[in-house]
Order: C-alpha cells, then sequence, then structure tokens
C-alpha cells in the first residue's frame, strides 16, 4: 500500500475515520466564553500594571532618600565650614579663646 491509492480513500498521515460530536456550543455558550477569555485578558493588564506602579514607588522612595541625603549632606558642609571658621577664629585671637575656656560651663544669666 503506497499511500497514494485513491480506491479505498486511505491517504497518507490522515486519518481514516472523521468524528461529528453532536454537540456543539450556542450562542450564549459562545458569549460566556467570550467574556471569560475578556476578563482573563483584563487581569494580566491589572496585574502587569501594578507591577509597573511598584516599580514607581520604589523608584520615588530611592529618589526621595537621595534628596534628604543630599539636603543632610548640605547640612554639615555647612556646619563643617561654620566649625572650620570658629576654630581659625579662635587659634588667631588669644583673648577670644580664653574667654572660651573661662565660661565653658557657666550660666550665662542676662540681666
Amino acid at each position: 500500500m503506497t499511500g497514494t491509492s485513491s480506491s479505498a480513500g486511505w491517504v497518507r498521515n490522515q486519518n481514516a475515520v472523521r468524528h461529528n460530536s453532536q454537540r456543539q456550543l450556542g450562542p450564549i455558550s459562545h458569549i460566556i466564553v467570550l467574556a471569560l477569555i475578556v476578563c482573563l485578558i483584563g487581569l494580566l493588564a491589572l496585574t502587569q500594571s501594578a507591577k509597573v506602579v511598584q516599580y514607581d514607588l520604589g523608584i520615588a522612595a530611592a529618589n526621595s532618600e537621595i534628596s534628604n541625603l543630599q539636603a543632610e549632606r548640605d547640612a554639615l558642609a555647612v556646619e563643617n565650614a561654620k566649625m572650620t571658621a570658629a576654630a581659625a577664629n579662635e587659634d588667631t585671637n588669644a583673648v577670644a579663646s580664653n574667654m572660651v575656656r573661662e565660661n565653658i560651663g557657666a550660666d550665662f544669666v542676662s540681666e
């Protein structure tokens, strides 16, 4: 049997018997199936957008932390400059350094 014989109706790589289903979906069943497919696609889109929002919130938190640390760094730089200037003035002015040393721990009362 070569597969090209057409007398018996046999063709190579095909089923010899075709089954016809007696049950078929009606119009309401088709609508329900389409509604389920649309719901699943909507759910997929919602989960993907939720992931994007989660990443955006993480990025916003990191950016706010960076800005807070930069503000703290700037404040420390100003404080360092003040302390450096005060140390330079204290070293150059002997009278001021003596006054600072004498008044450490003293309570200042204004009259």
